[in-house]
């Protein structure tokens, strides 16, 4: 029973995502003024955005599950995995070598998203009014696999993890990708067919200004991030866009 209502809860979560075929654009066309001002497409930058800290200041991969709560505001929520942890190891002396998985001292390091960006995608999965918006990612990650591994570990809530949730990803700087933004959006367009001025993006912008840049450029509507997704910029944004699209 627990393992339907697990799964169950899964697929509902991922309807709201926009992966629901039929029944996504039925009930989408019954709310189709509401959904006249809502992007298509919401599109995320990850380090200092949505999590902490940046991937190029690991040591190494980030493989190790972290539990807590997977409400923010509410410590006595569902357990899930919040977080991803760097092997740790400890100094060498104690003739026993290395000791990896170890809670060894305090300079462990745990990837975690900011409550203000669990908090948005916990209300992107769980509110009927985002069916049929995309989520994307668009990062210039110096170590793409450890992004990757923190999107496939990370749950948002039981049983939905962050890859789950989205439906386009360009993370990197290498091949097509550059430390420019512009690089990542013509790739998430090509992949997705959605017009740039129908998508919606988040970045803290804390090294160079990609909303600046993908405004000037393409038309994006964007928002600042500089202290990490708050709830209130999540909203802030959408009614951006909407004024925007007047």
């Amino acid at each position: 029973s627990v393992g339907r209502n697990r799964q169950a809860s899964k697929s509902h979560s991922l309807f709201n995502m926009g992966k629901g075929s039929a029944a996504a654009s039925s009930s989408s066309s019954c709310n189709s003024d509401d959904n006249d001002d809502l992007p298509s497409m919401i599109v995320f930058d990850l380090d200092d955005c949505l999590w902490t800290p940046e991937m190029h200041e690991l040591s190494g991969m980030p493989s190790i599950p972290v539990e807590g709560p997977l409400d923010p505001s509410d410590n006595n929520s569902q357990l899930g995995t919040v977080g991803m942890k760097v092997p740790s190891r400890r100094r060498r002396g104690n003739n026993k070598g290395f000791d990896w998985g170890g809670y060894a001292n305090d300079d462990e390091e745990v990837v975690e998203l900011y409550p203000g960006a669990r908090l948005v995608l916990r209300e992107l999965v769980t509110n009927p009014k985002y069916e049929g918006v995309k989520i994307a990612v668009a990062s210039t990650s110096l170590e793409p696999s450890y992004s990757r591994a923190c999107i496939n570990g990370i749950e948002i809530v039981d049983d939905v993890t962050m890859k789950d949730m989205i439906s386009f990803s360009q993370i990197g700087r290498e091949g097509q990708l550059t430390s420019r933004k512009t690089s990542h959006f013509k790739l998430l367009h090509k992949q997705s067919g959605i017009p740039y001025d129908e998508m919606l993006f988040f970045d803290d912008c804390n090294w160079g200004d990609h909303v600046g840049d993908l405004s000037n450029t393409f038309d994006v509507t964007g928002v600042r991030t500089p202290n990490g997704l708050q709830l209130n910029e999540f909203h802030q944004g959408l009614e951006k866009y909407k004024n925007r699209r007047k």
